[in-house]
């Protein structure tokens, strides 16, 4: 008799819990469902982002090459403007000897001293005039 109460609450304790399991088992049945239709919905888009990624990166690196060229002929442009201007200005002591000789060199030269004298005749002039007054 004990056996039989004991196997019986037994049997009532597996029946509550199958009763309980089954809104378990459900929600999981439900998710798994969502689950497989989420999985068909990427697997469907998911070549379409791989190709659209793949032409983004392609569109970078064919940008990053051409900034890169275009760095690169700025870079040699730079150089070389560097080198000719290096050059006219170690030339320029060889040139520079020759060009004094120029009559129009010469001529600016001659403005400037008359300027000089000039400047000097009016500054020596109004002193004069200060000093005597000042005497």
């Amino acid at each position: 008799m004990n056996l039989e109460i004991v196997l019986l609450i037994l049997v009532g304790i597996l029946i509550l819990l199958v009763v309980c399991s089954i809104p378990v088992l459900f929600q999981i049945w439900r998710v798994s469902k969502n689950m497989s239709v989420t999985l068909q919905s990427l697997n469907q888009s998911m070549p379409l982002i791989l190709k659209n990624l793949e032409e983004i990166t392609a569109n970078v690196n064919d940008s990053s090459a051409l900034i890169n060229t275009k760095i690169q002929n700025f870079a040699n442009m730079s150089k070389a403007s560097s080198l000719l201007l290096s050059d006219v200005l170690n030339n320029l002591q060889y040139w520079a000897p020759l060009a004094k000789k120029l009559p129009v060199f010469r001529v600016v030269r001659n403005i400037f001293a008359v300027a000089r004298g000039l400047h000097v005749f009016t500054e020596v002039l109004f002193n004069k005039e200060k000093d005597e007054k000042l005497k």
